[in-house]
């Protein structure tokens, strides 16, 4: 459906209608009339004139005796003189507006100015104006001719009354440098700007310019010149005839407007004709709005055989119905599944065109039914039943009713799992992550339900539990990284670094799925649902025990582990190490440890100092070692 809009400004101007308004009345009279040329530029208008005893002829010789009617266009003072000796009645229809230009084409001439006239080199009223200044005038029509008039010192300028105003200006700049003085008579007719006008301001608004006149009327051509200049798809017509169907499919409105020799019947007769050309569209598009492509529809089958079935819809053509779009999985026939005159109801496959196949789906009905669904679930955040289908590397492929989908590993459990191969054959609730009809893309997670879940049973559980307690729990997974233990209904982590005071290399060395622990609560994150679990927390630390056994003053006998620049670390049992300073080894100044221990060295040393929050441990050697000789102390 479109809309269709008038120009403000078209059709007959006051010189047009004129000409016309005097051609009818000497139609009116006894008398036979003659035009000299058409009348105006409008095949319709001098056939109706002709059929009322109103002739155009080419010149006057064409006619013994009868009325001369001068058309709109004008003509030049040597018919006039013609027409006198002759005898010959004239009626003078010349446009006012063509007569001042013939007056100011003339007056450049009688003031020795050279005349430019701008307008169509063959049009009527250009020859008229250029007569009337003894066929002195230099006729430019485009931009191009203007650039090859040679410099002049004055020139005076006389327009076609309806040239286009737009090239009057771009023609006018070229000529201001063609001489020192210019003498500009912009002679363009007022109604001719505004139905220009007019026309631009409606072509840059609507998606179609419809054009009526003449095809030899120059206004009407320009009219549709400056439409397309704007970008506007524009046809010229004469009658509403020549108006094609294919122009209006697809635009939301059409302009129109008229040249100024089109009258307002022939106007009329073309709105008319686009009004029922929009009529037949706005029924076309309901039933396309109907019977399209995704649309349900209720039909009867009327014809059946073993690969297909025909159904009658209320369309003027049956549709086809496929075996494979009949049930699922596809039947041996069509016959199996329906028969003559079953009401079914299915969905419209493809686009409908003219004399092309309607196919249809009972199938993807139910699909587009599962679609709904799931996009519902998803807009109501509520679960929906899956079931496992093949588990790969990436995730698991389920199927939701007969929509194919799938989870990422990463939404397949609340915790990392290298697998979702438990999950095949299995029903289970997921929530909608994604949903892409149209790429058949449908993405869940098993995760949101269970962490939902989780979050229900975490909140009752920790009624119970609080930080610091210590509670009995079950290793119920082991990761890299640590160990997730059940205390009661939730799980927390127990970090690699809270199972033993001891650093280990694999969770698995110390713990095992299943196995029974006791673990302190060390803290709980609320706001991001996790619990911090510690197992060695539950034992004296290395340097709780070593204060209770190591004292200031106590000789032990340790092994050298490590030397550095400044000392050696010597461990004193499994868990605690001391710092044996160089100073303490020898009194040599410039000493290298290297030179005095080596590492697994047994050394008696004393304890000199002990700081358990520092995790420090001084000690000495209970007698020092001898200074090693240089090479040029050996010397």
């Amino acid at each position: 459906m479109f809309t269709i809009r008038l120009a403000e400004n078209c059709g007959f101007c006051y010189g047009v209608k004129r000409a016309v308004t005097m051609a009818e009345k000497a139609a009116d009279s006894k008398d036979v009339s003659y035009t000299l040329g058409p009348i105006i530029h409008n095949p319709q208008v001098v056939g109706k004139l002709e059929s009322n005893g109103v002739y155009a002829i080419n010149e006057l010789g064409d006619v013994e005796e009868g009325t001369i009617i001068i058309r709109s266009h004008g003509v030049g003072p040597e018919i006039y003189e013609e027409a006198e000796n002759r005898g010959l009645p004239v009626i003078d229809a010349t446009c006012p507006h063509v007569q001042k230009a013939q007056r100011d084409a003339k007056s450049v001439v009688e003031e020795g100015l050279t005349l430019v006239i701008l307008g169509e080199k063959k049009h009527p009223e250009v020859k008229s104006i250029n007569l009337w200044a003894g066929n002195k005038g230099i006729i430019v029509e485009t931009e191009e001719d203007a650039k090859n008039i040679q410099f002049v010192e004055k020139i005076g300028v006389v327009v076609q009354t309806t040239f286009s105003q737009f090239k009057f200006q771009s023609i006018i700049k070229i000529l201001e440098q063609k001489s020192n003085d210019q003498k500009i008579f912009k002679t363009i007719c007022q109604a001719t700007e505004e139905r220009q006008n007019s026309a631009v301001a409606l072509a840059k608004e609507v998606d179609l310019m419809i054009v009526v006149g003449g095809k030899n009327s120059g206004n009407t051509t320009r009219l549709a010149e400056v439409c397309r200049d704007v970008g506007c798809t524009t046809y010229h017509i004469e009658t509403a005839t020549e108006i094609q169907l294919a122009w209006l499919k697809g635009v939301t409105t059409v302009g129109v407007t008229a040249g100024a020799s089109t009258p307002d019947w022939i106007i009329k007769e073309v709105i008319q004709t686009m009004e029922n050309f929009a009529e037949l569209f706005a029924a076309s598009e309901a039933q396309a709005e109907e019977f399209k492509k995704g649309n349900v529809i209720e039909g009867e089958v009327v014809q059946i055989d073993d690969e297909r079935a025909y159904v009658s819809f209320g369309y003027k053509t049956e549709a086809q119905l496929e075996k494979k779009e009949i049930a699922y999985p596809t039947p041996a026939s069509a016959k199996d599944v329906l028969h003559l005159g079953d009401k079914i109801k299915a969905v419209i496959l493809n686009h409908i065109k003219e004399d092309s196949p309607i196919y249809l789906s009972i199938t993807r009905l139910a699909k587009d039914e599962d679609w709904q669904y799931v996009i519902e679930a998803q807009e109501k955040d509520e679960p929906i039943i899956c079931k496992g289908v093949d588990a790969i590397p990436a995730g698991l492929v389920v199927t939701v009713k007969s929509l194919r989908g799938f989870i990422p590993l990463s939404q397949g459990d609340v915790h990392f799992v290298k697998s979702l191969d438990n999950l095949v054959g299995t029903e289970f609730e997921a929530k909608v992550l994604e949903v892409e009809e149209k790429k058949n893309r449908l993405v869940l997670s098993r995760r949101e339900v269970l962490e939902v879940e989780r979050q229900a049973k975490l909140k009752e559980a920790l009624a119970n539990v609080e930080v610091g307690g210590t509670y009995k729990g079950t290793v119920r997974k082991i990761m890299p990284y640590g160990a997730f233990v059940d205390i009661g209904g939730i799980e927390g982590l127990l970090h690699i670094s809270d199972i033993s005071w001891q650093k280990i290399k694999r969770v698995e060395d110390v713990l095992a799925v299943g196995q029974e622990i006791d673990v302190k609560l060390q803290s709980f994150d609320e706001e991001n649902s996790k619990i911090s679990l510690s197992l060695k927390a539950l034992t004296k630390s290395p340097w709780d025990v070593a204060e209770e056994t190591i004292h200031v003053g106590d000789v032990v006998t340790g092994k050298v582990v490590r030397t550095v620049q400044y000392g050696a670390f010597v461990a004193i049992n499994d868990d605690i190490q001391g710092l044996l300073h160089i100073s303490q080894v020898t009194k040599q100044r410039n000493a290298k440890v290297e030179d005095y221990l080596s590492r697994g060295q047994e050394v008696e040393v004393e304890v000199i100092s002990f700081n358990k929050e520092e995790k420090k441990l001084g000690l000495k050697l209970t007698q020092l070692m001898e200074p090693v000789a240089t090479e040029e102390e050996a010397e």
